[in-house]
């Protein structure tokens, strides 16, 4: 018998996926019908139809049997295995026969409906429910450290450093790692009266990053849950989404080497496991891991792998630059490659995922 857990996590899954993937298939479907190229069916899911109907275009718009993904079914090929000459290129209304500039606006629409979605989620959850932030004040200074021989104090808040004005207490880490050994001058606001210290980190080894950062012994305030306005919140949604993608790339770089503690692996079996436990801790969680994983799906997507959205634009930009397509055996060798190399990929995140 299958535990209630078993259920909720299920259901979480396909609560938070799914409109994702409708998000992402929508993105290909307006980018195609701006074109002029007939969709023939939108699916959410893969395999038989369950239930569907369609529209005034005649798109036929259905949910298949297995969920995990979706599609959208142009009329035509999406890569050129005919001969430039073929009469069938001309239909104004395939695939094939929007213009390079129109083929590559669909194809990158998907992912960047996701991106979009993404920030978009995050920036809302900043309006209207906060972000956890860390204030620019000392919680600790440490004994015998750079932040104590200076004369830096608990309590003291770091308006400046090297005069880049300090928001939250990020921003003092981000500073201090990155210049080890440097002199930094300090302002600090200490019972109304501003200081000017001078602090030089010390180095040490991190090894997560395999780098020499920059430490001064403190430590931070617990973090405060604060709501931006408008402004900062889509400020903060963007910067963090960067931030998002840069942590993404390092991650899949160390998942291709095998490089990466198995504990850092989050494949649809963990993405299932915090969906159920984020349906238990109320809206918030669950639209930030939606957030998150619409950042990803776009991300994955734009992978330069044959198969993906990505690998379509590799093939797009080869037409770009030899003004013709790759031959066609050369294509379909390809696609069939990133299909073998995907699902290699995914039984190995599956793996991970499950300890092994």
């Amino acid at each position: 018998m299958f535990e209630t857990g078993f259920f909720l996590s299920l259901f979480g899954f396909l609560i938070v996926l799914t409109p994702l993937i409708f998000i992402h298939e929508l993105g290909h479907y307006f980018a195609a019908i701006k074109a002029g190229v007939k969709v023939e069916s939108f699916s959410i899911g893969f395999g038989p139809e369950l239930f569907g109907f369609e529209d005034k275009r005649n798109t036929r718009w259905k949910f298949s049997l297995f969920p995990l993904g979706g599609y959208v079914k142009m009329k035509g090929d999406l890569v050129n295995q005919k001969k430039n000459d073929d009469k069938t290129l001309s239909n104004k209304d395939t695939f094939l026969g929007a213009s390079l500039f129109y083929r590559f606006i669909i194809v990158l629409s998907g992912p960047l409906a996701n991106l979009i979605l993404g920030i978009s989620l995050i920036s809302s959850l900043y309006v209207f429910n906060g972000r956890y932030i860390s204030p620019p004040i000392i919680n600790e200074v440490l004994d015998s450290q750079p932040a104590q021989l200076a004369g830096l104090n608990s309590g003291d808040k770091i308006l400046s450093i090297n005069n880049n004005k300090i928001n939250d207490f990020t921003d003092i880490k981000k500073i201090v790692e990155s210049n080890p050994k440097i002199l930094l001058d300090f302002k600090v606001l200490r019972e109304n009266i501003i200081l000017n210290l001078s602090v030089i980190p010390i180095n040490f080894y991190d090894k997560k990053s395999n780098k020499t950062l920059g430490r001064i012994g403190i430590t931070a305030k617990p973090f405060e849950l604060k709501k931006l306005s408008f402004y900062h919140a889509c400020l903060f949604g963007f910067n963090d989404t960067i931030k998002m993608t840069v942590n993404w790339i390092s991650s899949f770089k160390q998942l291709l080497f095998l490089d990466i503690n198995k504990k850092d692996i989050i494949g649809p079996i963990g993405i299932a496991k915090i969906s159920g436990s984020s349906l238990d801790k109320g809206f918030a969680p669950v639209i930030f891991l939606m957030a998150v994983l619409s950042i990803n799906l776009g991300l994955i997507n734009l992978l330069p792998i044959p198969a993906l959205d990505g690998g379509y634009i590799l093939l797009f930009t080869y037409e770009l630059i030899f003004r013709k397509p790759l031959p066609t055996m050369i294509q379909i060798n390809l696609l069939k490659f990133g299909f073998i190399f995907l699902i290699c990929l995914m039984i190995l995140v599956t793996a991970l995922d499950l300890g092994f």
